[in-house]
């Protein structure tokens, strides 16, 4: 491992790997939402079995997320998310060359390992490296590695020639993360390692202590259900949008990737840019409230909406306020609980996130619209619109950005006057 003498461009390099780590996993997901027509043509699955192998990335983390945040809490982020890497390189190479249904859903399970090791230890990492005053702002960058995977692997892949050829494309982007971690990666800065070296107790990295401590703290049960209800909402729009564009609006593949495309690029502006907004309102609630409202009009009218610029407009603007609502949920581990708790609130939290995204979609959505088709793309899509809704009215729930939730100053910076948990 390479240490670099300026610790600005090591802290750079580390938001690079932690962000790439994440868009492994989104970008492989989101390929088969780019080609969900010819990946179904090409294996002969039913929609059904496309909607399993498109969920399978995340339904592992929902057994091992909180777990590895235990294990990171207790060992550090470093060796953790190396074997992580190692196994996605391996799964994107063995995904090139898998035929049936059980090959490409262990594939494409084990291809989102760095996905949910980096969104469970994000935050604790970031934190290693940023100021409490920047760290909400680093998260948010770190954020949008999902709606730029989103966008990259829905609207680029249905141009490349082949389904193996966009394999092939994703084994090599783990391979670059792999070797990347294993020459830069480090979980925090020799600054902040001496300084929380010197505050540690003696109760300091006792996993039952830390466990019992987010387990009975509200705002991590009322945040895991925030998490989950709002993935619950974003995971069906994001895999079958294309298909209901094209099925119900006449669209072609390409059509209809270019439209999505806007709600995914809107999400990474929005992530960075609404902290930016809150900051300087002083409010969290309000906005929570509008694009609550926003996100889920654009996911029940979106696909409605004229074809062209006005349906571009309208799934950006959707995406701008869904994207804030996403990155929001992984910046409250670390703010709530400091660094030493991170991990372990992390995968908490990871933990329902992923059970919005898989378990929802396979076993809820689609029972519920009866079935995955056309004709139930809408009431999908209404399903979708309720799931955001009761995720706003979560983050609602949740105290006021403005107000100091902590106590733990090596987390935040904070007067006692409002300035505690900065977005």
């Amino acid at each position: 491992m390479f240490t670099l003498k300026n610790s600005k461009m090591q802290a750079a390099i580390v938001l690079i790997l932690v962000w790439l780590g994440v868009f492994i996993a989104s970008y492989a997901q989101n390929q088969l939402a780019g080609m969900s027509t010819q990946f179904m043509e090409h294996y002969g699955f039913s929609a059904e079995q496309y909607a399993a192998i498109y969920s399978s990335s995340q339904f592992i983390g929902i057994f091992f997320a909180f777990v590895s945040g235990i294990l990171s809490d207790k060992i550090g982020t470093r060796k953790i998310v190396l074997i992580a890497a190692a196994m996605v390189f391996i799964a994107a190479v063995c995904r090139i060359f898998a035929f049936s249904f059980e090959a490409q859903y262990i594939s494409n399970m084990f291809c989102g390992f760095t996905g949910m090791f980096m969104a469970v230890n994000r935050a604790k990492i970031l934190g290693g490296w940023f100021p409490p005053a920047t760290i909400a702002l680093a998260v948010g960058i770190a954020t949008t590695t999902t709606p730029v995977a989103n966008t990259l692997g829905v609207g680029l892949t249905s141009l490349m020639p082949s389904v193996e050829f966009a394999f092939v494309v994703t084994a090599v982007i783990a391979a670059v993360f792999f070797f990347g971690w294993l020459l830069f990666g480090k979980e925090r800065s020799d600054e902040i390692a001496a300084a929380e070296d010197a505050a540690k107790t003696e109760d300091s990295g006792k996993v039952l202590k830390v466990l019992v401590d987010v387990l009975k703290s509200p705002w991590a049960w009322v945040c895991c259900g925030a998490a989950m209800f709002c993935m619950a909402a974003q995971v069906p729009v994001m895999a079958f949008s294309t298909a209901a564009l094209q099925a119900l609006r006449g669209m072609s593949p390409v059509e209809s990737g270019a439209m999505i495309t806007a709600l995914t690029i809107g999400m990474g502006v929005g992530s960075v840019v609404s902290p930016i907004i809150v900051r300087a309102i002083k409010k969290f609630r309000p906005i929570i409230v509008v694009y609550t409202v926003i996100t889920a009009l654009v996911i029940y009218f979106g696909w409605q909406m004229p074809a062209g610029p006005i349906m571009y407009g309208v799934y950006f603007c959707g995406g701008f306020c869904l994207g804030y609502l996403l990155a929001i949920i992984f910046t409250y581990p670390v703010m709530i609980f400091g660094r030493e708790k991170a991990a372990t609130a992390g995968g908490l939290v990871q933990t329902f996130v992923l059970i919005g995204a898989s378990v929802f979609l396979t076993n809820v959505t689609i029972p519920l619209a009866g079935g995955a088709s056309p004709e139930t793309f809408p009431t999908i899509f209404l399903i979708a619109t309720v799931f955001v809704v009761v995720g706003g009215i979560l983050l609602f729930v949740l105290p006021d950005q403005g107000k100091k939730l902590v106590k733990n100053k090596a987390a935040v910076e904070g007067d006692g006057e409002g300035k505690g948990i900065t977005a």
